[in-house]
């Protein structure tokens, strides 16, 4: 029984000491990214592209859920150039993370910062028919994406949002610049670094919105026993 048990204990730190292990190279190799922006340029030519119109992935429907597919460069390149905009454009893609093996993922809004004087919102339509799925606003998709796909996609989102709102120095009013990851961006007339501070999209489970319902509404009882129960916002 001992023995059975120290295998057991040594198979699991073992499996530990991997997990750890891969968390650490990957945390490495996106710090990498972030800090050389040749090295996330390289990584571009390997890496997967997530989409987005305006705010809105891209999204594909599978059976009862959805699914964020996956572009490589060439194919944006291709997208790109066939409605007109220059494929320089990728560089207002910003880094997501990556997978073990080191596939960088992205995410490029087609709208946000283009200075094509093609009209974005009719270039919709083909877009969806060209990539065979449809721009979705995530609040509605939210709870039919898988963990994964929800956590990207959100945190996609708002790396994008920041980008679009800290297009110049609050101090100068000089344009800012971000670096090819998009984890900052610098004013160049005055080199005030700005860095993201964005607020993603927690989905919860359903034991948990009804843990979070029920207090609430505890709450309310409690606090306005002779008027009874109303729902209060809460931020």
């Amino acid at each position: 029984m001992s023995l059975y048990c120290g295998i057991a204990c040594r198979r699991k730190s073992l499996w530990c000491y991997r997990l750890l292990s891969t968390y650490v190279t990957k945390t490495r190799y996106l710090l990498e990214l972030k800090e050389d922006d040749d090295a996330c340029k390289t990584a571009q030519q390997t890496g997967a592209f997530y989409l987005f119109h305006s705010l809105a992935p891209l999204l594909q429907k599978s059976e009862h859920q959805y699914l964020a597919p996956q572009h490589s460069l060439s194919e944006l390149e291709k997208l790109l150039a066939k409605f007109g905009q220059d494929t320089q454009r990728i560089e207002d893609s910003v880094l997501l993370g990556c997978s073990e093996k080191h596939e960088a993922w992205f995410a490029l809004d087609l709208v946000l910062n283009s200075s094509s004087p093609i009209n974005a919102s009719l270039q919709k339509p083909q877009m969806e028919t060209e990539l065979k799925g449809s721009f979705i606003e995530l609040r509605k998709a939210l709870f039919q994406l898988n963990e994964k796909d929800a956590s990207l996609l959100s945190t996609a989102q708002a790396l994008l949002r920041w980008h679009d709102a800290h297009q110049f120095c609050s101090r100068s009013g000089q344009p800012t610049k971000k670096n090819m990851a998009g984890s900052k961006r610098v004013c160049p007339s005055n080199k005030i670094i700005y860095y993201p501070q964005v607020k993603v999209w927690k989905r919860l489970s359903g034991e948990k919105l009804q843990k979070r319902w029920d207090w609430r509404w505890k709450d309310c009882s409690t606090l306005h026993p002779s008027t009874g129960p109303f729902l209060i916002a809460h931020s």
